[in-house]
């Protein structure tokens, strides 16, 4: 698991669940099982039961974790992108109480394998019964048993190689990194009900978003990459806000292990124009931590 890189950083255990030996350790081997689609017309077919443009992106507040849905008007999700939960040594930042209808079937797109964005499977277990759309990435043990679930029960869809995949609500698209996964997950641009546009990319550096992802211009609003964490990018890199009334957000838990967010991350953005930020963890002299809304 790639996180910022402090001097007193734990190591993760790659959700450390079961003996290695018995897991696969690449998405490409479950690929290989007749149950798991890997097409861009499966994927397709998938997105394209959002019928309707989302009324809101809802970053939710789950503490030291990324975990964001579309919603349509009524507040009902209609696609996940990550569902994570704080990893064991952030534990302590997760919220007293986090809501979730397991009536809803929503697509969930998981921008990469790591733990912080996929834990919630495992305690909604609900979440086993989508359709996933994810990178072919190299796995940790958690991450292979949550894949196979999927394989078994037919939701598992695996990215293939190829340009960006537009559907009602969004385009979606891989990152161009070469080994990290952070950098060669899946980001999302979404179209919104009102007009405004957002970005989500997971942890993935600016630096490595597609070329089709800059034709699409400035953003309206923009979910901040690996929770305000350090990054190789210059502000020329990072998507521009689209005019004044823009928002960022940052998905981050209050005392998390990686000290997130970083102070030379947020004078990046700041640089890009992305002056003003919100955080789902709350802001001193601003508003308490819960779920960031943005339409």
């Amino acid at each position: 698991m790639s996180e910022d890189d402090e001097p007193r950083r734990p190591r993760s255990l790659g959700a450390a669940v079961a003996p290695r030996s018995m897991l696969p350790q690449h998405v490409a081997q479950i690929s290989q099982l007749p149950a798991v689609a890997a097409s861009g017309a499966a994927i397709q077919a998938a997105l394209g039961k959002l019928a309707a443009l989302p009324a809101a992106v809802v970053v939710r507040d789950v503490g030291q974790a990324s975990f964001t849905s579309l919603v349509d008007h009524q507040g009902k999700a209609l696609l996940h992108f990550d569902v994570g939960f704080p990893i064991s040594f952030n534990k302590h930042t997760f919220p007293k109480a986090f809501k979730s209808d397991p009536a809803e079937r929503p697509v969930v797109i998981l921008s990469h394998w790591d733990w912080d964005h996929l834990h919630a499977a495992f305690a909604l277990r609900h979440l086993h019964e989508c359709r996933w759309i994810a990178p072919s990435q190299r796995i940790g043990p958690g991450a292979a048993r949550l894949a196979l679930i999927l394989a078994a029960k037919g939701n598992l869809l695996v990215w293939q190689p190829g340009p960006g995949l537009s559907f009602t609500g969004g385009t979606l698209m891989a990152c161009t990194g070469s080994t990290n996964p952070n950098d060669t997950g899946l980001a999302l641009h979404v179209n919104l009900a009102s007009g405004r546009t957002a970005l989500l990319i997971g942890d993935a550096d600016y630096q490595c978003l597609p070329a089709i992802l800059t034709a699409l211009g400035p953003v309206s609003h923009l979910i901040a990459t690996h929770h305000g964490a350090r990054f190789h990018s210059a502000a020329a890199q990072i998507p521009a806000p689209a005019g004044p009334s823009t928002t960022m957000v940052i998905s981050y838990g209050t005392g998390n292990v990686y000290r997130h967010p970083h102070p030379e991350a947020l004078q990046a953005h700041a640089a890009a124009g992305w002056h003003q930020w919100i955080a789902t963890a709350g802001q001193k002299g601003g508003p308490t931590r819960g779920d960031r809304r943005l339409w």
